[in-house]
């Protein structure tokens, strides 16, 4: 069971890395299918480095738990994911509700979840 949610967190890994990817290496891309707009260039760098930062960190943690046996950086990565869960609920109650954000505030849920888990059957199984 401990390998199959390695796996699962490794191809959550590997989505993280990728949109990160896609943040840094296009944005107007990202941007548009996101529903996002820059002001300016300004924005844009705030948006690429912030964004990026967000996934490619993710996946850094998340790569760093699996590789080293240390699921702590799991849960390290689950608390940005509800982090970000958070953000979009306080979007729900200041701006409103977007039908269109349910599904990734369902996989950020989702993905802390299993992250979770995740750390407790590897806390719990001696390396």
């Amino acid at each position: 069971m401990i390998l199959a949610l390695k796996i699962v967190c490794g191809l959550y890994a590997a989505l993280m890395a990728s949109l990160g990817a896609s943040w840094w290496f296009g944005f107007a891309a990202m941007g548009e299918s996101q529903h996002i707009n820059a002001l300016n260039s300004v924005g844009v760098n705030n948006l690429t480095a912030d964004m990026g930062a967000l996934f490619f960190g993710t996946a850094i943690l998340i790569a760093l738990g699996l590789r080293a046996g240390k699921s702590q950086w799991l849960l390290s990565a689950a608390i940005l994911m509800l982090i970000a869960a958070a953000g979009r609920i306080l979007a729900y109650v200041t701006v409103g509700f977007e039908a269109e954000t349910l599904v990734p505030l369902v996989f950020e849920l989702a993905s802390a979840s299993i992250l979770f888990f995740t750390h407790k059957q590897m806390s719990a199984t001696p390396s």
